[in-house]
């Protein structure tokens, strides 16, 4: 790609074209912008099967993700102006998602949309150049500078119609419209790598904590090696192969008796945060099995205060959530640092005998699905729930032998360094696309 400092040409662009760019008004090469509404009867017309109905919500990651709400196609018939068509362009137009669009697939039967969603169906141009420009950074800022009405903002057809937009010719819209969806495919297939490994992740997690899989211990010359996974099910091939004897079997422990609870901060003010001492915050819990210490936040703790401080391997659990099933979230911290470190006061600590629980392996057992089962019922309330302490303690988990603890640590430990990856590369290609769309149209 060749770059250009003219004010009609892209920053970025393909060597074998020249020219400048024209600007067109969208009402001119469109056949169609409008909206569809609200079938006849409602939402209680919908259905699992029929024809698709979408809504803002479809319209997401610059894609139709259609999800079970139909209707009968008797409505279907009726709601003629809000038929889309392959190649339509989607564009939410009212409410928190305004703005966001995708080009309905050619693989799209048939469908209707709601009143929040418009569609631009161009009449010879390429949906497949108009749409990223829409969702670049020039498509955005253009899409709200036309945001009309108070309160609830929207776009109205009259406003979309305005839009002036850059062209370049149909064979050089072609040519940007194939190289970013060589990019979007990429992005998909790394999108559907991380997924994979999530779910992969999920399952192997059940089928241990479960025992449905064990690990074998391997002895040579009284050392123990890595040994592959062996069901108790049986496995066919070298992942069946017994190499070795048998853990001893789990025993089943009181959270009492491997460790003891602390609690947060307390008696601080609002004028307390902002700086100081570090200290753990709720979303670093609730949103990583393991803490990151560059998140944490600061306040101010006076040297006649008595605050727990947090130590290499403690668990942290929130202690409330909007729903039951959130309740107890746990994280661990594995980061050897020297410095003074607190915890926040919407959450207790969970301090290991490390003799008996590794906290490596405690990052998998207080998220797996076993011990989720066992912790949601504990959660009191109606409007936001809560867990004690004195019932969190007196639950029960069987456990393995440190050893084997430290087998599944590190097995699932691998799993998430290749997630890491993964999503490393996601993230890295999505910068590299948004890049793209920032020098590739005028």
């Amino acid at each position: 790609m060749k770059t250009s400092t003219k004010t009609k040409v892209p920053e970025l662009r393909f060597p074998e074209f020249e020219g400048e760019w024209m600007k067109k008004q969208l009402g001119s090469i469109t056949s169609k912008i409008g909206s569809g509404k609200t079938p006849r009867g409602g939402s209680e017309i919908y259905t699992s099967a029929g024809i698709p109905f979408i809504r803002s919500q479809n319209v997401n990651n610059n894609s139709l993700i259609l999800d079970e709400t139909h209707i009968p196609g008797s409505v279907h018939l009726e709601m003629k102006s809000s038929k889309v068509k392959r190649n339509d362009i989607l564009l939410n137009i009212t409410g928190g998602s305004i703005g966001r669009s995708c080009v309905v697939p050619n693989s799209f039967d048939e469908g209707n949309i709601n009143q929040h969603v418009s569609i631009i169906r161009l009449k010879k141009d390429q949906p497949y150049f108009l749409q990223p420009y829409l969702s670049s950074y020039k498509g955005q800022k253009l899409i709200f500078r036309s945001m009309t009405g108070s309160g609830r903002e929207g776009l109205n057809f009259k406003s979309i119609g305005d839009f002036k937009i850059y062209f370049p010719s149909l064979l050089e819209q072609q040519k940007i419209a194939d190289f970013l969806s060589q990019v979007d495919r990429k992005i998909d297939l790394l999108q559907q790598k991380v997924s994979a490994l999530e779910t992969y992740k999920k399952g192997v997690m059940q089928q241990l904590f479960s025992q449905e899989i064990r690990f074998k211990r391997g002895l040579s010359g009284g050392k123990e090696q890595v040994q592959q996974i062996r069901s108790k099910r049986g496995l066919s091939g070298a992942e069946g192969q017994d190499d070795g004897c048998d853990f001893p079997d789990w025993e089943e422990k009181k959270l009492g008796e491997i460790g003891n609870t602390y609690s947060g901060l307390s008696g601080k003010k609002k004028d307390d945060f902002g700086e100081g001492y570090k200290y753990i915050q709720y979303k670093q819990i609730f949103d990583n099995s393991k803490i990151d210490i560059l998140e944490c936040g600061e306040v101010s703790i006076n040297e006649s205060e008595k605050q727990n401080k947090v130590e290499f391997g403690d668990i942290f659990f929130t202690v409330s959530s909007e729903t039951p099933d959130e309740i107890a979230t746990a994280s661990v911290f594995l980061s050897s640092v020297e410095e003074t470190i607190y915890l926040n006061s919407f959450c207790f600590g969970y301090r290991l005998d490390k003799n008996i629980i590794s906290p490596f392996y405690a990052r998998y057992l207080f998220r797996s699905h076993s011990f989720r089962k066992k912790i949601i019922p504990l959660a009191q309330g109606s409007t936001r729930f809560n867990i004690s302490k004195s019932n969190f303690i007196k639950l029960k988990t069987k456990l393995p032998t440190l050893k084997e603890q430290t087998k599944i640590a590190n097995f699932l430990s691998s799993i998430d360094q290749k997630i890491t990856h993964t999503q490393a590369q996601l993230e890295q290609t999505q910068s590299f696309k948004k890049g793209l769309l920032q020098k590739m149209f005028v």
